[in-house]
C-alpha cells in the first residue's frame, strides 16, 4: 500500500518559502496503523518531493510489492487537481492498481471524486479502524462493498455505504510516528494532536467533515509521553496542540496540566493551543499558563454579533473580547483570525474588525477571505445564491489569496457576497492588515525583537531572493490600494479612514514613549 499526501506544492505562493512544512497528520496516522497491523505500507509527500522523485518512489514501491497495487491519496480541496493528475498517470502505468481517495475533499464531495475514471474508491471520514480490513480484502480480491465509510461504483452507479463510526478510544490508536519524518529537516515536528472532533456547527468549517462533532481525547499520560519524546529525542522546545477545539472538555485539561507539571515538562518546554473563546475562562487559562502554555490562538471571524449568528458560531463578540483580554492579562501571546466576505457582510462590518483587533491588542492577526469548501453549509449557501465561483479544479480555493497571489496574476475569489465586490473585499483585507501592522509597537517589535513576531517567518541567506520578491509584490499590492483610496475607485475605504492609520501610529508611538519614560523614571527614584 502506498499512501500519498497530495499537495498543490505552492498553496501559499509568494509566502511559501517562509513557512515550515507540517507533517501530513492523516497520512502519518494511517502509517502508524499500517506498521502496527503488519501492513506493507510506504508513503510519499508531494509537499516536499518533486514530480520526478514521487514517481521514482512509487516505482520502487511497485518493484517490491505484489499486485494489485493500492494507492491511497489524502486529498485537500486545493490539491484535488494534483491528485487527479497523478492518479491518472498511475492508472495508465499500472492498470491493475486500485486507487482510493480519502481526506476532507473526497469525504465532502464523494460523487464528484468518483465521477473520474481513475478513482475506484472513496473512504469517507476517519480511516484508522478500517484500514487493515480494507487492505486485506483488496489484496485478496474479496468483497469490500459492506464496509462502512466506503463509496464506490457498481454497474454504472455510485453507492455510498453508511458512514464510519467515530473512533472513541483515542489511547487505543498507535503512537504518532514522528520518527518517520524526523530525518527530513524540512518538516516541523513541534506539534501534538490530543483530541478529535468539535461539537459546534460553524457554517464555514470543513474539519468536522472528517473528525465529526463527537469530541474524543487522549489521556494526559498518553499526551505527555509524546511531549517527552519530542523534547528528549527530537529537541523540540515549543509544541503546538493542533486540536480543532482544545478546551472542549475542561476536566481533561486540568488533568493534562497536572501531568505536565508532575513530569516537569513546563520547566523545559512551552506550549500553544487553539480554542473557542467562550471556553477560555480565567481559571482554565491560569492553569494552562502555570503548566507552560504561552500562546493562544482564537478564531474570532467577525466583529458583528449578527454575522456570528448567521455563521452559527454560537458565541458573542463580547465573550471573545473578554477571553482575549483575560488571556493577555495573564501573559499569553494571543493570535486571532478574522474572515471577510460572509453573506450579508458590509464594508463597515469589516472596518469594525480592525477596531476590535486594536481594542484587544492582539499580538498577531490574520485576515482571510471566506472560502466555501465542499461539504460545508457555506458551500450550499454560495451555491443556492448562484455566487459560487470554482475555477477549474478548485484552483482558486485559497483563504489567503489577497496576500499570497502574484499581483500581476490575480486569482478570483470562490465567493463574493451580494452587496460587495471582489475588489472592495481585497482592498479591505489589505487595508486591515496594514492598519494592524503599521503601529509603533508592531514595527518596533519587528525591528528590535523579531523573535517575538511570527515564528514561521525565518529568513536566512538562501531566502533573501524570495524575500526581495515578496517585498516587491507587497509593494505593488499596497501601491494599488493607496491609489484606489486616493482616487476613490473600486473601494469603500474613505480617505479619512486611511489617514487615521497614520494618526493612530504617531499617537500610539507617543503614548508608548511616555509610558516608557514613566517606567524609567520610576526605576531611578528611591523606594
Amino acid at each position: 500500500m502506498m499512501l500519498i499526501n497530495s499537495s498543490a506544492r505552492n498553496t501559499l505562493k509568494i509566502f511559501q518559502p517562509f513557512f515550515p512544512i507540517g507533517i501530513p497528520v492523516g497520512v502519518a496516522s494511517l502509517m502508524a496503523v499500517a506498521m502496527e497491523k503488519g501492513i506493507n505500507a510506504e508513503f510519499v509527500d508531494e509537499q516536499i518531493e518533486d514530480e520526478k522523485t514521487v514517481m521514482k518512489r512509487i516505482e520502487n514501491y511497485v518493484n517490491n510489492a505484489k499486485p494489485p497495487y493500492i494507492f491511497c491519496f489524502s486529498v485537500l480541496t486545493a490539491a484535488f487537481e494534483n491528485s487527479l493528475k497523478l492518479s491518472k498517470k498511475l492508472k495508465e502505468k499500472y492498470p491493475d492498481s486500485i486507487v482510493l481517495f480519502g481526506g476532507i475533499h473526497p469525504s465532502g464531495s464523494p460523487d464528484e471524486v468518483l465521477s473520474y475514471d481513475q478513482v475506484d474508491l472513496v473512504l469517507r471520514g476517519e480511516g484508522d479502524n478500517i484500514l487493515q480490513e480494507l487492505y486485506y480484502r483488496l489484496k485478496n480480491g474479496k468483497d469490500f462493498t459492506d464496509l462502512e465509510g466506503l463509496s464506490y461504483k457498481k454497474d454504472g452507479k455510485i453507492i455510498h455505504n453508511p458512514g464510519l463510526s467515530f473512533i472513541r478510544d483515542m489511547d487505543g490508536l498507535p503512537r504518532f510516528p514522528y520518527h518517520l519524518f524526523a530525518d527530513n529537516k524540512k518538516y516541523h515536528l513541534g506539534f501534538v494532536v490530543s483530541s478529535r472532533g468539535c461539537p459546534h456547527k460553524c457554517t464555514f468549517c470543513s474539519n468536522r467533515i472528517i473528525t465529526g462533532m463527537v469530541f474524543r481525547y487522549r489521556s494526559a499520560e498518553n499526551i505527555c509521553n509524546d511531549l517527552e519524546l519530542l523534547h528528549d529525542k527530537y529537541n523540540q522546545k515549543d509544541v503546538f496542540f493542533l486540536d480543532d477545539e482544545f478546551l472542549t472538555n475542561k476536566e481533561r485539561i486540568y488533568k493534562l496540566v497536572d501531568e505536565i507539571k508532575r513530569r516537569g515538562l513546563h520547566e523545559k518546554m512551552s506550549f500553544g493551543f487553539q480554542a473557542r473563546a467562550d471556553s477560555a475562562d480565567e481559571s482554565i487559562l491560569k492553569a494552562l499558563y502555570s503548566a507552560g502554555f504561552r500562546s493562544a490562538f482564537f478564531g474570532i471571524e467577525t466583529a458583528s454579533n449578527r454575522i456570528m449568528k448567521l455563521i452559527k458560531k454560537h458565541e458573542t463578540v463580547e465573550q471573545i473580547t473578554a477571553a482575549i483580554k483575560t488571556a493577555k492579562s495573564i501573559g499569553f501571546n494571543v493570535s486571532g483570525t478574522f474572515i471577510y466576505a460572509f453573506p450579508t457582510e458590509t464594508h463597515q462590518d469589516r472596518m469594525d474588525c480592525i477596531k476590535l483587533a486594536k481594542e484587544m491588542d492582539l499580538d498577531q492577526v490574520r485576515f482571510n477571505n471566506a472560502t466555501p469548501y465542499p461539504g460545508t453549509e457555506l458551500y450550499q449557501t454560495a451555491k443556492s445564491e448562484n455566487r459560487l465561483n470554482i475555477q477549474g479544479l478548485y484552483e482558486n480555493y485559497n483563504a489567503v489569496l489577497t496576500f499570497s497571489e502574484n499581483p500581476f496574476k490575480k486569482i478570483p475569489f470562490t465567493y463574493v457576497p451580494e452587496g460587495s465586490t471582489e475588489k472592495e473585499i481585497r482592498n479591505d483585507l489589505l487595508f486591515s492588515a496594514f492598519s494592524i501592522l503599521f503601529t509603533y509597537d508592531k514595527i518596533k517589535k519587528i525591528l528590535i525583537r523579531p523573535d517575538l513576531g511570527p515564528r514561521w517567518f525565518k529568513v536566512d541567506a538562501k531566502k533573501i531572493p524570495a524575500l526581495m520578491l515578496l517585498f516587491f509584490y507587497l509593494t505593488v499590492k499596497y501601491s494599488e490600494l493607496f491609489l484606489s483610496v486616493l482616487l476613490q475607485r473600486n473601494t469603500s475605504i474613505s480617505r479619512r479612514e486611511f489617514l487615521s492609520i497614520f494618526k493612530d501610529f504617531f499617537k500610539n508611538g507617543d503614548v508608548n514613549h511616555l509610558e516608557k519614560q514613566k517606567i524609567l523614571l520610576k526605576d531611578t527614584l528611591p523606594s
